[in-house]
């Protein structure tokens, strides 16, 4: 079953490159680590870096740390910051506030990410308020975990909100070393106009995500769990 939904996955990918050919396009690489520092069994910094490299010239940066706290097994909340610049980027302050649950339905683990921003520009641009839903779908493979999912961006502060761009992605994920894992996905994401009829401009990614989780060998007792009394 596994591999029909891999081969399903593989031909959609094909199907959206050769579709598309017909517009403008940014082609990027996108470089990026992901950090997870265990303060206790319910306190986490969760930091990122990134790099995007577009072709034939252009480049982002990112740098993103927050507070992570895991309400439960399936549900936790994170707040934090994040910086932006580069040639193709303009240089941005952006705070955020995530809320993430997690399910499982047979062989997938279901997750429904809801992200709020706040996008303060450098260059004195009015501030913009967005709303990010991603919905993914991971499971088990022959070649690691494949996951694949959606993420459109909405603008909160216009006279009708709107769905400003829209994102499509399918990776493969591969334990590298004890609490690393490496991620290789394929993303597709188009911006959209006011009228979101048709889009602006399209760009096609490729990712390299390194997520790696650090657990101290003393962690803080903070809404730590109890031990079971002799």
């Amino acid at each position: 079953m596994t591999k029909a939904i891999c081969r399903i996955l593989i031909g959609f990918i094909f199907v959206v490159i050769a579709a598309n050919k017909s517009f403008a396009q940014d082609d990027i690489l996108w470089l990026h680590y992901f950090n997870r520092y265990k303060l206790s069994y319910k306190f986490s910094i969760d930091s990122d870096v990134g790099y995007r490299s577009y072709f034939p010239e252009g480049e982002r940066w990112q740098g993103r740390t927050g507070l992570r706290y895991d309400i439960n097994d399936n549900m936790y909340v994170r707040g934090g910051v994040m910086y932006v610049a580069g040639s193709a980027a303009r240089q941005e302050f952006r705070p955020y506030q995530d809320f993430v649950f997690n399910s499982r339905v047979s062989i997938f683990t279901i997750t429904q990410r809801v992200r709020f921003e706040q996008q303060l520009y450098f260059d004195g641009t009015e501030t913009r308020f967005r709303l990010r839903y991603n919905p993914s779908v991971k499971f088990s493979t022959f070649l690691g975990y494949c996951t694949f999912g959606c993420e459109p961006f909405f603008v909160l502060n216009e006279e009708s909100s709107r769905v400003a761009s829209n994102r499509l992605y399918v990776g493969i994920t591969r334990k590298a070393y004890k609490n690393v894992f490496v991620t290789v996905q394929y993303i597709n994401e188009r911006s959209y106009n006011k009228a979101e009829t048709s889009f602006l401009d399209e760009s096609n990614m490729i990712r390299v995500k390194v997520s790696h989780t650090i657990k101290p060998l003393r962690t803080g007792p903070l809404f730590g769990r109890k031990k079971a009394s002799s």
